[in-house]
């Protein structure tokens, strides 16, 4: 079901809210929402505005049904944070530089917090990951193991919220910073550099020690833009 601003009324978002706090505990754990009827009686509804409701809910991704078991709470994919930035990009509110220094600040704090907070099979598989960036032949592949690297960090950081706004930032620099990545891992020094400091972060993070891998983070992203710009400058006609 697609939501069209006409189709949402005045105060929706409120009675959104209604909605999520009257939701009680299953014998699963789990959050549940009472029945229609209960949720009619309870907000003084006619029944086609509470569905109207639980539509919106469903859309957005923040409740499943389950036939015979009822409505449960959930939480979506971070595709508000996603949609937000991909429009504010084409929008020009912002630019691909300031994705790019926010997601810098950002990951500096997430090492710190990773470097505290991890659990020893989460280091694990940022050696893991770390190991395909530097061993992978196949660009993609490679470019997928970067990614995925930089979400363990935020995973590894023990913080929800960071996590999901990672990934919504995330999201949108995957686009904008893929031809930049193509182009680095083309050049052997440019990937060798970055490898190095991929390697020089995981080994930050082992040492559980906060200044060591900001200062881990803060080399990777001098080099990144250092090795990138100068590997992209290099692919134009005469200015190489």
């Amino acid at each position: 079901m697609d939501i069209h601003m006409s189709a949402i009324d005045p105060g929706l978002l409120d009675r959104l809210k209604e909605f999520v706090s009257v939701s009680e505990l299953s014998k699963d754990g789990r959050l549940k929402l009472p029945p229609e009827r209960a949720l009619c009686e309870h907000f003084d509804m006619h029944r086609t505005s509470v569905r109207n409701v639980l539509s919106v809910l469903h859309s957005l991704g923040f409740i499943e049904r389950k036939q015979g078991s009822g409505t449960f709470l959930k939480m979506p994919e971070p595709v508000f944070i996603q949609l937000y930035f991909e429009l504010a990009l084409k929008l020009n509110y912002i630019s691909v530089d300031h994705l790019e220094t926010a997601r810098e600040m950002f990951e500096r704090e997430i090492v710190q917090a990773a470097a505290i907070n991890h659990y020893d099979h989460e280091l694990d598989r940022l050696e893991e990951l770390c190991g395909l960036i530097v061993n992978s032949t196949d660009v993609n592949e490679g470019i997928q193991a970067d990614y995925d690297f930089h979400e363990q960090l935020a995973i590894m950081a023990r913080n929800p919220a960071i996590l999901v706004i990672f990934q919504g930032l995330s999201s949108v620099l995957k686009t904008v910073l893929h031809q930049r990545r193509v182009l680095a891992r083309q050049s052997k020094v440019a990937q060798e550099k970055t490898n190095e400091t991929h390697i020089a972060i995981v080994s930050a993070v082992r040492t559980r020690d906060r200044e060591l891998a900001r200062q881990a983070m803060d080399e990777h992203f001098e080099t990144w833009n250092r090795q990138t710009m100068r590997v992209y400058r290099s692919d134009e006609p005469g200015l190489a």
